[in-house]
This record gives structure tokens, C-alpha cells and sequence, in this order.
């Protein structure tokens, strides 16, 4: 259909539409407030951590390898790579706007409950958001960021990370600050990040809360016109802020589409679990080749296949989409929902670069069908013209920030270690070589 008959369908539509400020406040939308968390030397010190491959254990993986600023806080790939050069069983997820998150990861196994931060290891003393549990997490997954057993690292030294124990998280943070303050070039960051902490005394609690201030500090984005429609405590609301088929796709979005009863609140997320029918791709996280998702954490049937609902702030340029990035393309992923288990029977993965095209388990179908969550149906069918304004609004969502990156962007100029500073050396998501 033309693009001017399109509009025609979407203006006449939005003529008889309901109150979209009204379907917004029913939803918990609103604009999130920008906190700032550290000063420029906290941020500075954070960003340098960030980007040393140090922190892992064979020194050849940093935060920033997948989450990459120049990728809008991912690496773009359909499942991220871990230590050995294999794929990982999952996507990576952006880091947009998460102060106002309740749960991180996939399957929420670091969350808020009654005010207590509650992950799969005991958290040192001194851990006060998300933010900073999140951090550690990686650090002692083998896969992500430690290393197996008798690794030599890229230097050819060899991995003590990686000899260490898994009952016990204390002593691989421990060796890993001591790699930090190992590095005289450290020591001046941490002087100007805590003045009050000897360099001696510095502990993973401090790490953590600086690659915590740096991600806030780059990634608490809200200059989208969403944001500006929305308006905030301090700046009032435009109505124009959004164009015509961007409006008749936010009326649709919170409104008769219904992907608001899982998409609402500041991130546009529920922060909670859902069955959705999405194709398992890779090695999946058991010998099934499945990932169970948040019944790993929970064990509750009920569970099974469910994943955290994704925040969608600047979900147009984070593509693929879904837990396993088995959507390269937004208007795929909106028309999954629509008919997940039709989606599902149909999918063939032909658009995945090889190693993941054979790795599409359909002999998984059945039970993933079978556990789809009813309540995430949308309550009536949609056109094609309805599913394209949906999807012209989700990229109202994008910070014009994002838009104008320059090449360098998030990323210091070196790391005290000497390791490599990362930055996008793939072209397509192909595993390197």
C-alpha cells in the first residue's frame, strides 16, 4: 500500500480514537527521571573499567563487548559470544533507562524484592542497586567472562580466575581487584572516583558502583519525541511532539492492541515473565538444547519458557529481537505476537548466518506452544497498515543521542592493562575466526 493511502487509513482511524493521554496515565507511562549517580571521576573511572578486557578472566572480553556504545548498548548479535568463541545461549540486552528497573537479565535472577536486592549469590556488603549486582554477575560466569579450567589468557599468562572454585563468588572478586590494583595506572582514577579509599582498600564494591555510574551516565537517555509528548516534572508536554501515524500507533499500542498490558510503566515493560512461543536457537542452556528462561530461577512450572518482558526504549536500534535474537527485523518480531504459535510453526531461520540456521531446534515446538501465556494474545486481529504504525511509533522511542554517535563513542582512548579497547571488528553477526 502507498504510503499516502496509509496515512489516509491512520488519520481516519485516529479521528474517532480514544483519549491517548488517558490510555498512557491507565498504563504507568511516563518520562524517567534523569539521576545522576557520581561525579566525572566516578563516570571516568567506571568507563575505564568497562573497557578493560582485564576484568576477565582469559583478558579477551570486556563489559563492552556486548554492550557497545556504538551499538546503542549491544553487540547486534543474534546470541553474544563468551570466552571460548562459541555462542552464548543468549542475547545481549541493552541498558537503556534501567534505574527504574525492577528485575535485570532475562530471567530477572537479579531483582528487587520488598526494597532487597535478591541475585543467585550472596552480594558483598555495600551493593545498593541493580545496577551494581548486575555488574558482578558476568565476572563469575565461566562462559561470559571467567574462563574453564587451565585457560591461558590472551597474553599467555595463565587464568587464576578460572582456577578458582564456583561455590564461593568472594575469592574471584577478590582476584580480580587484584589484577585492578596491580595496574599503577589505576590508581590515580581511584584516588579522584573515592578520595577517602586507600588504593590498598579498594574492593569489588567499588568497581561495581563505578561501571554502574558510567552506564547510568551514558544510557539514562529521554530526548525522544515519546519523552517530549510525554513532558515531565520540569518540562511540559508537546502535542505535537508525535506525528500523525506515530500517534495512531501509540493509540494503538495502549490502546485496542493491547501490548501495553505487557509494554506499559517508564520502560515500557511489565518487568514481568511471559511465555510468548519465541523459536529456541543455539546451544540452549541444558543438553536439551533448551533454555528454560525464568524457571531456572523460580522452578515454578508455570515458568517454563518464560522470559522477562523487554524494555523497549530505542528498540528500534537494537535489533535482533527476543530473548535468543531470533528476529532480525521489528515488524517480525510485533507480528509474532500477533499469532505466536503460527509464528512459530512457520519459522525457518533462513535469514540467520549459518552456524545459527542449523541450530533452529523445532523438535522444541510442541512444548514451547504449549506454554505460551494466553493473556499475552492481542485482543483483536491486526492489519498490516495497524501493525506498521506500531512500529513507525516504537521508533519514536529512539533518543536522538543514539542517532548521532560519533565512531569513538562511550569509549576511552586506552585501558591502564595496555589490552585492546573494544570496538565493532564484525561486519553482519558472523563468530570471529
Amino acid at each position: 500500500m502507498r504510503a499516502a493511502t496509509l496515512l489516509l487509513v491512520l488519520l481516519s482511524a485516529s479521528a474517532c480514537a480514544p483519549d491517548l493521554r488517558a490510555e498512557l496515565a491507565a498504563a504507568g507511562a511516563y518520562s524517567p527521571r534523569h539521576v545522576v549517580i557520581g561525579d566525572d571521576a566516578l563516570v571516568d573511572l567506571g568507563q575505564t573499567l568497562f573497557f578493560d578486557r582485564e576484568l576477565s578472566g582469559n583478558r579477551n572480553i570486556a563489559c563492552a563487548t556486548c554492550h557497545l556504545p556504538l551499538l546503542h548498548a549491544t553487540d547486534a548479535r543474534h546470541l553474544s559470544v563468551g570466552q571460548d568463541g562459541a555462542r552464548l545461549s543468549r542475547a545481549s540486552l541493552e541498558l537503556f533507562n534501567r534505574n527504574e528497573a525492577s528485575a535485570l537479565f532475562w530471567d530477572g535472577r537479579v531483582e528487587l524484592k520488598s526494597g532487597r536486592i535478591v541475585a543467585p549469590v550472596a552480594l558483598p556488603d555495600g551493593i545498593r542497586t541493580l545496577l551494581e549486582a548486575q555488574a558482578l554477575l558476568p565476572l563469575l560466569d565461566r562462559h561470559e567472562m571467567r574462563g574453564a579450567l587451565s585457560d591461558i589468557a590472551s597474553d599467555g599468562r595463565p587464568n587464576e580466575l578460572a582456577a578458582l572454585a564456583d561455590d564461593a563468588p568472594e575469592p574471584v572478586w577478590a582476584a580480580i581487584v587484584a589484577r585492578i590494583v596491580a595496574l599503577d595506572g589505576y590508581r590515580p582514577l581511584f584516588a579522584a572516583a573515592f578520595p577517602d579509599v586507600r588504593f590498598e582498600d579498594v574492593t569489588i564494591v567499588h568497581v561495581a558502583r563505578a561501571i554502574a555510574a558510567f552506564e547510568q551516565r551514558l544510557w539514562e537517555l529521554t530526548d525522544t519525541p515519546f519523552d517530549d509528548y510525554l513532558g515531565s516534572v520540569s518540562v511540559p508536554p508537546k502535542d505535537d511532539a508525535l506525528n500523525d501515524v506515530e500517534r495512531r500507533g501509540a493509540e494503538l499500542f495502549f490502546g485496542e492492541a493491547g501490548c501495553a498490558s505487557c509494554h506499559g510503566g517508564p520502560l515500557l515493560s511489565d518487568g514481568a515473565y511471559h511465555a510468548i512461543g519465541v523459536p529456541q536457537l543455539g546451544p540452549g542452556r541444558d543438553e536439551l538444547h533448551r533454555d528454560l528462561g525464568r524457571f531456572a530461577v523460580t522452578g515454578d512450572p508455570r515458568d517454563r519458557f518464560a522470559f522477562r518482558t523487554p524494555p523497549l526504549r530505542n528498540v528500534a536500534l537494537t535489533a535482533p529481537y527476543m530473548h535468543d535474537g531470533a528476529y532480525d527485523d521489528l515488524t517480525e518480531a510485533v507480528r509474532h505476537h500477533l499469532d505466536p504459535a503460527g509464528a512459530l510453526a512457520r519459522y525457518d531461520g533462513a535469514h540467520l548466518p549459518s552456524d545459527l540456521a542449523s541450530q533452529v531446534h523445532h523438535e522444541l515446538d510442541a512444548d514451547l506452544a504449549a506454554a505460551i501465556d494466553p493473556a499475552t494474545a492481542p485482543p483483536r486481529p491486526l492489519s498490516e497498515e495497524e501493525v506498521a504504525a506500531i512500529v513507525v511509533f516504537l521508533g519514536a522511542l529512539t533518543a536522538r543521542t543514539e542517532l548521532t554517535l560519533p565512531a569513538s563513542a562511550g569509549a576511552p582512548r586506552s585501558v591502564p592493562s595496555g589490552l585492546p579497547v573494544e570496538q565493532p571488528t564484525f561486519v553482519g553477526d558472523v563468530l570471529p575466526r
